[in-house]
């Protein structure tokens, strides 16, 4: 059973109940009651009750919920992640709240421990609870461990058929069903045939603190047809020789389609807080397919890249499809993209020699800009957020064929791009948002429009050799490698 479902009946009436209950600002009377001269008590851990609810911004949130304390004179709530023991990181650091409830985000995978802690009121004189109440919530969905050292392709493949009655009927029943794989804290596995995942979306799980690493053979891939969420992993691609790491299943003949005839990937496809060492061609790609992507989300990665861009299949961000199969009957549709792309928060280079790289691929690109014929509107996104972009890419335009209408919204902020070329070929009639981005160009020069809409030029104090050889290291912090710019800007971990 997923959360959703789980809380999903409850959602609304919580939210009606919070517009007449104990909401914050309520005034002293309700408190009180005539209660005063007491020790008063936390509530107790069975009446703290979760719901989700979705914020002005579309965002879940977790919202926990308690019932009054007469007499109160508000409480204190603390929210911390334990996903690492060792390491639990503060959500929500002692906050006081002058009501009954609080709302926090909600991370997916994650298991948390909240703290309620009924304040004292002098003007009753009623002293505070000795001590907070603590219960725990967990955002976990079910799921297999795939056991240390395994070959996890076809672990998962084989999974996925033989349950696959079961998660059909699953997902049937609530539209919102995932399956998880989980990997063995600190553990080795290999990947080398395709992990076909189906179409029932999965997630792949490691550990925070203790990623697995996955070795990726010449034939491994992760190879969806519907979402995919990949979370606290490394991989060593060094010997990948697939079109990408993730690489759509276009062999399927049973795969939904949008409304315009394309195969539809309506669930997202995330990678988050994984870092990937030596890969030699994209890091997505709807490879022969004729796909529909509604989200392609990348944040808190290090990914390396040691691709020469002799291969118009590898561009980094492949939305493009030169076959154009749909459900196995081949040239069927030849639109295809993403509506929402997100690099977030993570870090992007290519050790390849600048002076010897190729120019047949791009950092990102789609079948065509009218992605209108695929999705059915142009109301997408493409955005990069505290990134850095290394040699991403030195000889070919950054983007091809992205949305030309200005209903898509491209936004670069506070990001580094070094020896990226042209990053005015996004541009084609979309609406830009553009700040704080700096850009260096060192195999071309930089762009006349770069420089004057999408970044500033200025030197990021990068050493071109040691990029050469900043081979991504698994083991040691930060990947071993640093990318602190002159400019004080790009991704956070080089910052802090």
């Amino acid at each position: 059973m997923t959360l959703k479902k789980l809380f999903g009946g409850i959602c609304c009436a919580a939210m009606a109940m919070f517009a007449v209950s104990c909401a914050q600002g309520v005034d002293d009377e309700t408190w009180t009651s005539g209660v005063s001269g007491v020790q008063l008590e936390s509530p107790a851990a069975e009446s703290i009750v979760f719901s989700l609810a979705t914020d002005a911004s579309g965002n879940e949130q977790v919202k926990v919920q308690w019932p009054v304390s007469m007499g109160a004179g508000g409480y204190e709530v603390t929210v911390i992640n334990v996903n690492d023991p060792e390491n639990p990181e503060v959500v929500v650091d002692h906050e006081t709240v002058d009501g009954c409830s609080l709302l926090f985000p909600l991370a997916e995978d994650t298991n948390y421990e909240v703290s309620v802690l009924t304040l004292a009121n002098e003007k009753y004189n009623n002293a505070g609870a000795a001590s907070a109440t603590t219960v725990p919530y967990s955002s976990m969905i079910g799921g297999v461990t795939i056991p240390a050292g395994s070959e996890i392709g076809q672990f998962i493949t084989d999974y996925m058929l033989e349950h696959e009655a079961d998660h059909q009927a699953a997902i049937a029943a609530d539209a919102n069903f995932e399956w998880a794989f989980d990997l063995e804290r600190g553990a080795a596995y290999t990947l080398d045939t395709p992990a076909q995942t189906g179409l029932i979306p999965i997630r792949l799980r490691g550990t925070l603190g203790s990623r697995p690493v996955v070795t990726v053979g010449e034939n491994g891939k992760l190879s969806p047809a519907s979402g995919l969420k990949i979370k606290n992993v490394n991989f060593d691609c060094t010997a990948m020789k697939s079109r990408a790491l993730i690489e759509m299943d276009y062999s399927r003949t049973d795969v939904p389609l949008t409304s315009k005839g394309q195969m539809a990937c309506t669930s997202p496809i995330r990678i988050e807080s994984c870092w990937v060492k030596e890969l030699t061609t994209s890091l997505f790609n709807i490879s022969d397919g004729a796909w529909g992507i509604d989200e392609f989300r990348m944040s808190d990665c290090l990914v390396q890249l040691n691709c020469k861009n002799g291969d118009q299949w590898h561009t980094f961000i492949n939305g493009w499809s030169g076959t154009g199969y749909v459900n196995g009957v081949k040239g069927a549709s030849w639109y295809g993209g993403i509506l929402k792309t997100y690099v977030i928060n993570s870090t992007i280079w290519n050790r390849y020699p600048s002076a010897s790289v190729g120019n047949k691929n791009y950092f990102i690109r789609f079948s065509n800009q009218s992605i209108d014929k695929c999705f059915g509107t142009y109301n997408g996104v493409f955005d990069i957020k505290n990134s850095t972009l290394v040699r991403m890419m030195p000889n070919k335009d950054f983007g091809n064929n992205i949305a030309n209408k200005p209903a898509f919204v491209i936004t670069f902020e506070n990001s580094v791009f070094h020896d990226c070329y042209r990053l005015q070929k996004v541009k084609r009639g979309g609406t830009l948002v553009m700040s704080g981005n700096t850009i260096q160009g060192i195999r071309n020069s930089v762009d006349s429009t770069d420089k004057k809409e999408f970044a500033t030029e200025s030197d990021h104090g990068f050493d071109e050799s040691a990029i050469d050889n900043a081979i991504l290291d698994l083991t040691a912090e930060n990947g071993g490698v640093n990318f602190t710019p002159l400019t004080g800007n790009g991704d956070p971990r080089w910052l802090n």
